[in-house]
């Protein structure tokens, strides 16, 4: 027989080890619906869900544009491509402050790339041909968008006229190296005038003291340049300051990096110009010879002495254009070519070597700019020798040719019967 007070005792911890097993079970089964109903909606459940959304999630984080193409408007596909073309392209978008830049590609090559509406490209196509036009504009991020036109050409019928054009008679202007001869201007007999090893008769000489300017300036702001950035845009800025002093002077800015862009067209308006290089930033790949073709681009339809000044390290490493193309470009376009070389060690011997080919090829000179170097005696000089020359005309025997270059040679005996050395462009392309 149990006694009473056993019973009590069995009752007692039996409570508590009732307690002990199903009380806490049944508080963490309580704890486990609440966490359950506290629980976040999984991702691809609110996905299904529908919600109003003015822009994409990806549009929201990246900033590119919802709305974004470009069509080619000018010219069609029926418009005959000769001569000088302007191409231009529409770009239509949400945000058109958010456009970077749109490309002009033709046949496949890079010749300009306009930051800012209109976008155009002035193209001078030479004779009539099929090409193909292709435009690129560039949004934030990677967006990239594209349009293309082929154009076709039809060979004229027999009697019909075709596109050609008869040089009738060269003009160059020459340059006295070693200062002038005399107060007095050169006899016209002084001056022999040579292409491809023939003499030339000359037609008149004449001296050019105030010739007015068309200059380009190109400014490298691409990765190996970033340490001698400041100093090649302190230099610009006191290139346009010096040069620009002629009513008719007019410059235009482009930087190059990956791509050439031109800041700002042909003005006379200083202001214009530094405001255009002050939004030059620091870049990556360099575009040398690239930028050397669009440059000579602009020049078509504009009077003056035409010179483009290159402030740059000489190092080409993204250029669709070769050493070679970039050279002839500037000849066509009768522009010489003024390399500047900033801040170059002369252990830097092939890209001095390539700034002074540039040079010598165009008629121009090279110059060297360090960081304690006063621009003011650079500009100063290519000013001189921009204005001060004399400009020579003659007939050539064989008028016209097929597009074939043609050397020169300019040689001037002084009174004393001495040569003196002469500088002019090294020769020309004949159509």
């Amino acid at each position: 027989m149990v006694a009473p007070w056993a019973i009590a005792v069995l009752l007692c911890f039996g409570a508590g080890a009732l307690t002990a097993g199903i009380v806490p079970a049944a508080v963490e089964q309580q704890q486990s619906v609440k966490q359950s109903a506290q629980k976040p909606t999984p991702k691809k459940a609110a996905a299904k869900a529908p919600a109003a959304m003015s822009l994409p999630p990806v549009f929201e984080s990246t900033g590119e544009l919802q709305r974004f193409g470009v069509r080619i408007v000018s010219p069609t596909r029926t418009d005959e491509i000769a001569g000088r073309v302007s191409v231009r392209a529409e770009v239509a978008t949400d945000r058109p402050s958010a456009v970077v830049a749109v490309d002009f590609f033709i046949d496949g090559r890079l010749l300009f790339s306009d930051a800012e509406a209109p976008y155009e490209l002035l193209w001078s196509s030479g004779r009539p041909a099929a090409h193909v036009i292709e435009v690129r504009a560039y949004g934030p991020g990677r967006q990239m968008v594209s349009d293309t036109l082929r154009t076709s050409f039809a060979t004229p019928a027999s009697g019909v006229a075709g596109y050609s054009a008869r040089v009738e008679r060269v003009e160059l202007h020459v340059r006295i190296e070693g200062g002038d001869l005399s107060p007095d201007l050169p006899a016209r007999s002084a001056f022999q005038v040579y292409e491809n090893g023939v003499e030339q008769p000359v037609v008149s000489v004449e001296r050019v003291a105030d010739l007015p300017l068309a200059v380009g300036l190109l400014i490298d702001h691409s990765e190996s340049m970033l340490s001698r950035l400041e100093t090649a845009l302190d230099a610009a800025g006191a290139f346009i300051d010096g040069l620009l002093r002629h009513p008719n002077d007019k410059a235009f800015v482009l930087g190059f990096a990956s791509v050439p862009i031109v800041f700002q067209e042909f003005t006379n308006d200083s202001e214009r110009l530094a405001e255009s290089i002050s939004l030059i930033d620091d870049g990556t790949y360099t575009a040398l010879y690239d930028s050397i073709v669009v440059a000579a681009r602009r020049f078509e339809g504009i009077d003056g002495r035409r010179a483009a000044i290159l402030l740059t390290d000489g190092a080409d490493s993204r250029s669709d254009h070769t050493f070679q193309q970039a050279v002839a470009a500037a000849q066509r376009a009768d522009v010489a070519l003024y390399p500047v070389a900033v801040d170059l060690s002369p252990r830097f011997w092939r890209e001095r070597w390539i700034l002074g080919e540039l040079a010598k090829r165009t008629g121009g000179r090279l110059f060297s700019l360090g960081r304690q170097t006063d621009p003011k005696g650079i500009y100063e000089a290519i000013e001189e020798d921009l204005r001060a020359q004399f400009r020579i005309s003659y007939a050539p025997i064989i008028a016209g040719g097929d597009g074939e270059w043609r050397d020169l040679e300019i040689r001037l005996r002084g009174p004393d019967g001495v040569d003196r050395r002469v500088r002019t462009r090294p020769g020309y392309f004949a159509q």
